[in-house]
């Protein structure tokens, strides 16, 4: 498998190296060139003719898009069949052009498979005019099953994406294998029809793709089940003569020897206690007192040796739990060193890059008012991410150094509504609020459990979603608690959680979401104890979630 797999990613490789050719091929026709430069009708006119010349007599070309350097469509000329790349056509301007001859990943649209070849076009030294953009269908599905024949007549090949998620058998996206965590390595399977298979992925580096070839686990089975076949009709012979042989010899033996044949069973089966008994003299006499002798040996050896298998088993069990507490503080530590060394290296350099973005997108939203909705879409989506890294950022700089708390005196009430209303949009969850009158303030650093409550309150939404706002609810209350104390809880009806997930729930890099990196509630429990408070949590599975944050009260305020 490995070899094959790597013969065919060699294939590929070459074919990569003849692709670029090609596309700086297209890039370096001179009429091309004059096209980026002039852009004029009569230019653009000679690039046009060029173009379907090159898209018409190539192989399995789409398309080709000669664009300016701005992005801006100058000249598209279509392959041998114009309906199936109309969709290309279409597309909006693309960015500046590429500084290398690149190929994309696999792409799918309209059941056409395809990849683009974009190569700058270079009037002069150092002058890019320009871009060229060449589109291939991905159509050779009898060149595939040839190359699965030469394996195994059950052979597949298939070229896929390197991050593994878009696959094709080169005539139409099939369902793949999951992403190796290891390049050329076998790996067995189950495929999508519930077939057992085992293959190999091979990095093709020259394209960005990865090429895979399997085969049936079957396949591979084969000769070890039918040796096994063999062996089992062989050993079923054996059986039967054995049979025979001592059905015969047993009719001419007398009791004693049965009854030590007996005895012999029920010690196989685990009974020491039989013994024989005879008054014989004779050979069988003497054999039947030194089986009872072997007897009692064995018994008084299997208890000895039952005690210390239990002892052992004891010692070990011990020492397996010290070893897997061991190891997951070990594996705790790791994690809180990496997260100080990345936190302190790159979080306040990533602020700075997501700042300017904000702001791109702030002017982007003043200027485009007259924009399609669907960019208005992309702008606000684009947003979004934006707040959720800088949310991330913040964790982790939060939970790498905890600032000093500037303690003053602060109403819980304010707090909560602050941070309520600073979530936005609540999906149509309902929100109430139950304060206990007369509570006195707390004397906390307002915006560090304000930090603490918004992660509370973002994480129980996030519970809620699956039920899209129906009849879901979110508490807030508060409460005079003992010792001078105010507690405050955040109650859900949102998935909950098992027994397992609650005990690692503020564990830092623990997390059951899609998105986030598992900070939060650690640096919300850091927070909350850097206050003087303390934060704990009881769930339940499909009934949600209640977080209670004990927090100092101010005594003399109260």
């Amino acid at each position: 498998m490995q070899s094959a797999s790597h013969l065919v990613a060699n294939l590929f490789e070459d074919s990569g190296k003849r692709l670029r050719a090609e596309a700086e091929k297209v890039a370096a026709d001179s009429s091309v060139k004059k096209a980026t430069v002039a852009n004029d009708t009569r230019s653009r006119a000679a690039a046009q003719k060029s173009l379907s010349r090159i898209a018409t007599t190539g192989q399995q070309i789409l398309g080709i898009d000669l664009r300016d350097k701005t992005g801006r469509q100058l000249v598209w000329a279509d392959g041998n069949a114009p309906k199936t790349s109309a969709f290309l056509k279409r597309r909006a301007n693309l960015s500046a052009p590429p500084k290398t001859t690149t190929i994309s990943q696999i792409l799918s649209q309209d059941s056409v498979i395809f990849y683009a070849m974009q190569s700058a076009v270079v009037a002069a030294p150092a002058d890019t005019t320009g871009f060229i953009t060449v589109y291939k269908q991905i159509s050779a599905a009898n060149g595939a099953k040839v190359v699965a024949s030469l394996i195994g007549g059950d052979a597949s090949v298939l070229i896929g994406n390197s991050d593994g998620k878009n696959w094709t058998d080169m005539s139409a996206m099939v369902v793949g294998p999951p992403a190796p965590e290891k390049f050329g390595a076998p790996t067995a399977y189950t495929s999508s029809t519930g077939d057992k298979r085992i293959g190999t992925a091979v990095p093709i580096k020259s394209l960005n793709w990865m090429v895979w070839v399997d085969i049936p686990a079957s396949t591979v089975l084969a000769p070890a089940n039918r040796f096994l076949r063999d062996m089992a009709i062989v050993a079923l012979l054996l059986a039967i003569v054995g049979a025979l042989a001592a059905l015969l010899i047993s009719r001419r033996i007398t009791a004693p020897l049965k009854e030590m044949t007996l005895a012999a069973e029920r010690m196989s089966s685990g009974d020491y206690s039989r013994r024989v008994t005879t008054t014989r003299r004779d050979e069988l006499g003497v054999l039947a007192q030194s089986f009872n002798s072997m007897a009692q040996q064995v018994d008084e050896a299997t208890v000895k040796l039952e005690n210390r298998v239990q002892e052992r088993t004891r010692d070990l069990e011990t020492a397996l739990h010290e070893l897997h507490e061991t190891q997951e503080s070990l594996v705790r530590r790791e994690k809180l060193a990496m997260l100080g060394q990345l936190a302190g290296g790159v979080g306040h350099e990533l602020r700075n890059p997501l700042g300017v973005m904000t702001n791109a997108i702030y002017y982007l939203l003043i200027v485009l008012k007259e924009a399609p909705a669907d960019v208005k879409d992309y702008l606000g989506i684009i947003k979004t991410q934006i707040v959720l890294s800088e949310k991330i950022i913040g964790d982790l700089l939060d939970f790498a150094r905890v600032k000093q708390p500037q303690l003053e005196s602060v109403a819980i009430e304010r707090i909560v509504r602050e941070q309520i209303e600073r979530v936005g949009d609540l999906n149509g969850v309902k929100v109430v609020y139950d304060f206990a009158p007369g509570l006195p303030p707390v004397r906390v650093d307002r915006v560090q459990i304000g930090q603490v409550v918004l992660n509370l309150v973002t994480n129980a939404l996030q519970s809620m979603e699956a039920n899209n706002g129906k009849g879901s609810m979110l508490k807030m209350s508060a409460s005079g608690g003992s010792n001078g104390f105010v507690k405050l809880e955040v109650i859900d009806t949102g998935a909950g959680m098992t027994q397992a997930e609650l005990g690692k729930m503020f564990e830092p890099l623990f997390t059951t979401k899609a998105r986030g990196i598992g900070l939060g509630l650690a640096v919300s429990r850091t927070l909350v104890q850097a206050n003087g408070g303390e934060i704990s949590a009881v769930s339940k599975k499909g009934e949600g979630s209640t977080v209670s944050v004990d927090l100092p009260a101010d005594g003399k305020a109260a």
